[in-house]
């Protein structure tokens, strides 16, 4: 045996064999414990999951769920040493096949593997139900901010301006405005803007719910101060001999200007049209342009349509025309010779504005300022309406001027002041001249009568 033994091949023999039992022993071992392994079952509990509710929103809200969280216990074997991916899990309860009112419904899970296994705590959830109602509501827009210094924000322009809105019945009555708000801070130009609409209850409290459509168009013009106001037509120059205006009409009467507001506060009318009417023999039509004034930045319209009526010229002579004294003195006594005291004129114009005028539509004046005591004749100053002209020299009268008792005074006597001499001529009348315009011509009396005085 020892011989046996220290041949060495045969230890070499028997090492090899005792190498191979020891590879068998831990190879079976292993087989065991991968056995196990494969059997063992992993678990994991996962808390706070989000109840989704599936249900017809169109029709149907949800007043209340309870619980709206729950626990979800996870179970599945381990066979390869990898645990599952939960990311994607989702608690659901469908309602789909249920109507309004309160529901007891079992929860399901969804987003995980066929080999895992999900335990739901609680199992069931209480969901009320109620309908979706639907109204028409108009749309507010609440400009915010403050246009550049003198401009003005107006009216919000909305695209569409009613909308239809969806919410549970239980609010229905409670949604009372849908509107946003548009800034127009520093704006010099009109506003366009899209803006999302929101909901809200009497007190002003957002609500919840469907708008349709839920983002609208909005324009909001941004102005400078404006004001309505006549629109003043000067005449110049006169028609054709023998002929005369009988009206002058224009369209419109008033226009809108727009201008800072210090400019408009002085403004009581608005000038700057011309219409000639330089040898006209016929009526005339004519579209004028409104030219801007210092300080405007714009007027509408732009343009007015200014009609004259030219006919054949007629004469007549009013009698009776009584003459009124202006420019007395209290220190002196006035007396207008009683063959004076009244003058006739020749006029001429077209026959119906004639025919309208009696002797006190006429202001005929004498100036007595600066005229001491004495006799004096003084021509009258005479204020036509429009579109009549006089024939003839300006009618003379004769005054007397005395002291009264207890002045003294040096008296002078004038002699008669022919029209066109070189004494300064009586200053014009303060009295107002009746206006024979047509009514619907509205030109400042002061301006026409120039205009049509010869």
């Amino acid at each position: 045996m020892d011989k046996f033994l220290q041949n060495n091949n045969v230890v070499k023999a028997v090492a090899v064999l005792i190498a191979i039992l020891l590879w068998l022993v831990v190879r079976l071992d292993s087989n065991d414990h991968t056995t196990r392994t494969v059997n063992s079952e992993r678990r994991e509990t996962i808390s706070n999951v989000v109840v989704n509710p599936v249900y017809d929103e169109s029709s149907y809200a949800i007043k209340s769920i309870s619980p709206q969280e729950v626990t979800v216990e996870l179970r599945w074997s381990d066979s390869n040493f990898r645990k599952p991916n939960f990311s994607e899990l989702r608690v659901e309860a469908n309602l789909s096949n249920l109507t309004e009112g309160t529901h007891q419904v079992f929860l399901s899970t969804s987003g995980i593997k066929t080999n895992v296994e999900a335990s739901i705590s609680p199992p069931t959830v209480q969901v009320t139900l109620e309908k979706i109602q639907h109204k028409q509501l108009s749309v507010s827009i609440i400009p915010t901010g403050k246009p550049f210094d003198g401009y003005k924000a107006g009216q919000p322009i909305v695209k569409p301006s009613r909308v239809s809105v969806s919410v549970p019945e239980s609010l229905l009555n409670v949604v009372s405005e849908v509107r946003a708000e548009v800034s127009v801070e520093g704006a010099k130009d009109t506003v366009v803007k899209q803006v999302k609409l929101t909901m809200y209850d009497k007190d002003g409290k957002v609500v919840d719910g469907e708008i349709s459509p839920a983002v609208v168009d909005v324009e909001i013009p941004i102005t400078s101060p404006f004001k309505q106001m006549p629109m003043q037509l000067k005449l110049k120059g006169e028609p054709a001999s023998g002929y005369a205006v009988e009206e002058v009409t224009q369209e419109p009467e008033t226009v809108t200007v727009y201008a800072p507001q210090d400019v408009l506060n002085k403004m009581e009318f608005y000038e700057g049209l011309e219409l000639d009417l330089s040898g006209l023999t016929a009526t005339r039509k004519s579209t004028l342009t409104i030219p801007l004034q210092e300080g405007v930045t714009k007027v509408i319209p732009e343009e007015i349509e200014a009609t004259v009526k030219i006919v054949p010229a007629v004469t007549k002579t009013l009698s009776g025309i009584p003459v009124a004294m202006t420019g007395q003195s209290r220190d002196y006594t006035y007396t207008l010779s009683s063959a004076t005291s009244s003058i006739n004129l020749t006029l001429e114009g077209a026959q119906s504005v004639l025919d309208r005028l009696q002797p006190q539509d006429i202001p005929a004046t004498v100036d007595l300022s600066s005229l001491g005591p004495g006799i004096h004749e003084l021509p009258v100053i005479v204020n036509l309406p429009l579109y009549v002209k006089k024939q003839g020299a300006d009618p003379m009268v004769q005054i007397e001027i005395t002291a009264k008792t207890g002045e003294s005074a040096t008296p002078s006597t004038s002699s008669p002041t022919p029209s066109g001499s070189e004494t300064p001529s009586p200053s014009p009348s303060p009295v107002a001249t009746p206006a024979m315009a047509s009514p619907s011509v509205s030109p400042r009396e002061e301006e026409a009568q120039e205009s049509s005085t010869p």
